[in-house]
């Protein structure tokens, strides 16, 4: 019997998942890489919890800083970020110090996933975790880049941090059937989804993909909170600026949410809005302004330093903060310093209404906080605009192909 126990040990510590697991050093002011993968067929590990149903990764992490890094204020950024995935794949992370856990990233959405360790010398063991928002629609194998880096945060001058929000290029235009989202569903070989044909009477959808990043000093941060288990069709909203001593104020200039019964949540109102303009500069056709829930969903500044923590995981901001007071559901969002939120070409009102147009070039603008809600650092970066082909509109399978050569507006 003791034989097959000293077998059954060489074999885990030479099983794949064993064989694979890096070894990664944090001990200067230059970042560290590792690669992996993570298969749903890898074997749980009993006394992990987030791996005791799910496959697993491994990698081994040291800080080691010298003592002047030691010294400044700020910390050790751990992060990954799924490369070559779909839309819906997910990773998360869990970071041991011996039997102890002590960080989570657990957001299901969106590619990248970032927490900060103290600057101590340390050593600790991280387990990546398969950890798809629908489990039956991830890949079979999700393969990520991981990274750990000192991160100092210097002591700026006492002011507000305020964000500043940059339109990213649009991204994947299409005229395909969306997926089901919550109860909102589109018609076999229809691009628009039901909401949009009942609330914009749209007949073709030019469907597109967006994304808005966060390069200002402090986070996007929006706030408003329901009484508990109510969800009101309305509710104030406020967006809170931090200042550089750590205090805040709360400012109501973000105005209402509103309450979307086909998608179970709140939104942020007019946070975007996107139209088509023909070759003369004129408009010929405008989407609805959006409504969104704000989430750190990509790492625009991967590797780069002065990026915060993922502080706004999806899918969070659909549900009250664990830590609501007694009696309130309190919600959050938002985008936080070197971070952006894609907004999925499927999403509902992710789309321009076209079935007046005629095929044609096109130019594709996509305007960020059009009505000035958010108080940040700069608008000047607010709008971009790229130009997109349209053919086949007429037909049953019109096709939308971008340019690619986006530029601010």
């Amino acid at each position: 019997m003791r034989g097959l126990a000293i077998l059954a040990a060489l074999l885990l510590l030479l099983s794949p998942s064993a064989a694979a697991a890096a070894a990664v050093v944090v001990d200067s002011n230059r970042p560290d890489f590792w690669k992996g993968e993570v298969r749903k067929s890898d074997p749980r590990l009993r006394d992990v919890p987030e791996c005791r149903t799910n496959g697993c990764d491994r990698a081994f992490v040291s800080v080691r800083l010298p003592a002047g890094l030691r010294a400044k204020a700020g910390g050790v950024e751990l992060a990954i970020q799924a490369v070559g995935a779909t839309p819906d794949d997910s990773l998360g992370f869990a970071v041991y110090q011996g039997s102890r856990r002590v960080a989570l990233a657990d957001a299901q959405i969106g590619p990248a996933r970032s927490v900060w360790l103290p600057k101590t010398t340390a050593r600790y063991t991280v387990y990546v975790f398969y950890n798809p928002f629908v489990p039956e629609l991830g890949s079979d194998v999700v393969r990520y880049e991981g990274l750990l880096e000192n991160e100092n945060s210097p002591r700026p001058s006492p002011r507000e941090l305020l964000p500043d929000l940059e339109a990213l290029p649009q991204r994947y235009a299409t005229f395909e059937t969306p997926p089901p989202f919550f109860d909102d569903v589109a018609a076999p070989g229809s691009s628009c989804f039901r909401s949009e044909v009942e609330e914009q009477n749209a007949r073709k959808c030019l469907r597109f993909g967006q994304a808005m990043s966060n390069v200002g000093e402090g986070p996007v941060d929006v706030r408003y909170s329901t009484p508990a288990g109510q969800r009101p069709h309305e509710v104030p909203g406020s967006q809170r600026i931090y200042r550089a001593d750590g205090t805040y104020r709360d400012v109501p200039s973000v105005g209402v949410m509103h309450y979307h019964e086909i998608h179970h949540h709140y939104h942020f109102e007019d946070f975007s809005v996107s139209r088509l303009e023909n070759s003369a500069g004129a408009v010929v056709a405008t989407g609805k302004k959006n409504g969104f829930c704000m989430a750190d969903t990509e790492m625009p500044w991967w590797a780069r330093k002065g990026n915060a923590p993922q502080s706004y995981p999806a899918p969070r901001c659909l549900d009250p903060e664990p830590s609501s007071p007694p009696g309130v559901d309190a919600f959050k969002n938002g985008i936080s310093r070197g971070w952006a939120d894609e907004y999925w070409w499927a999403l509902p009102d992710q789309m321009i209404e076209v079935s007046a147009l005629a095929d044609g070039t096109y130019t594709l603008v996509t305007h960020v906080d059009p009505n000035n809600k958010i108080r940040e650092a700069g608008e000047g970066n607010n709008c971009v605009r790229i130009p997109i082909t349209l053919s086949g509109l007429a037909t049953a399978t019109p096709k939308a192909v971008l340019g690619t050569t986006p530029k601010t507006c």
